[in-house]
């Protein structure tokens, strides 16, 4: 098992991290961060608006994916998912609990995705459909 799949499943399985005073502190109920971004076109170009995103182990994210364009699009960064521990993603309709890939985002649609990272590293992000990341829809996250 790779190193980063071992850490994820201990944190999927626990989320305790001892604090330095040997009080168990469960990571999954801290107040998340916000952070919101928007897939599709920006002047004439396909983005993530941001494109570099940066976020913290061990703490709390709530990540708000808006797709106010017309076209479909996909968040996907296969590496990053990889090292976080996600709680759930919400949609206007449903909850989703368990591993996350990537996420599509129909025109108009938007997703709430709830994660703790549990591994540092620097992560590439694209828009998988056919031509977006080649059209400019790529960006970075950094986990530190």
């Amino acid at each position: 098992m790779k190193a980063y799949q071992a850490i994820a499943l201990a944190a999927s399985l626990n989320l305790l991290l001892l604090t330095a005073s040997g009080q168990a502190a469960d990571l999954s109920k801290q107040d998340p961060i916000e952070m919101v971004v928007e897939l599709g076109m920006v002047g004439g170009e396909l983005v993530f608006t941001p494109n570099k995103l940066s976020f913290e182990t061990g703490k709390l994210y709530k990540l708000i994916l808006k797709n106010p364009s017309k076209d479909k699009h996909y968040f996907s960064a296969l590496r990053f998912a990889a090292a976080v521990w996600t709680r759930k993603v919400e949609t206007e309709s449903s909850e989703i609990k368990g591993a996350v890939r990537e996420i599509e985002l129909k025109p108009g649609g938007a997703a709430e995705w709830f994660f703790v990272p549990v591994q540092a590293g620097s992560f590439p992000l694209e828009c998988t459909i056919p031509g977006h990341a080649d059209g400019g829809m790529v960006g970075q996250i950094t986990v530190q």
